[in-house]
């Protein structure tokens, strides 16, 4: 089972990165073009700063258990990570586009966390 979790972490954290770095690099325009409707009522700096904490949370997945300093840090990053979900579930709702992608990350993500925790 200690494989599986590795392999979901690194999936999210791959997902989170990529995507964080889509929002801190590239121009709302371009996001927008990428399918990220969720994004049209956010400004410049909001994306970034989105972009910015899933970066950290990414990093905050894996580094932690990696080096094995603080592995508790692991699941505070995937906790926050479902946050994210979560708001990104109810501004993709109120915009009536799909949460289903949302509602699977989301899932991952407290699994996630509750294997951390145990």
């Amino acid at each position: 089972m200690e494989a599986t979790i590795w392999i979901l972490k690194t999936l999210v954290s791959l997902l989170f990165v990529l995507v964080g770095i889509f929002k801190l690099t590239l121009p709302k325009t371009k996001l927008l073009d990428k399918g990220m409707k969720g994004l049209i009522n956010m400004d410049q700096k909001q994306i970034k700063l989105a972009g910015f904490l899933e970066v950290l949370g990414a990093i905050g997945l894996i580094l932690p258990s990696l080096v094995k300093i603080y592995p508790l840090l692991s699941a505070v990053s995937s906790i926050g990570l479902a946050l994210t979900m979560i708001v990104a579930i109810k501004i993709n709702y109120q915009l009536k586009l799909s949460v289903i992608p949302n509602i699977i990350i989301l899932i991952l993500c407290l699994f996630i966390a509750y294997w951390e925790l145990k």
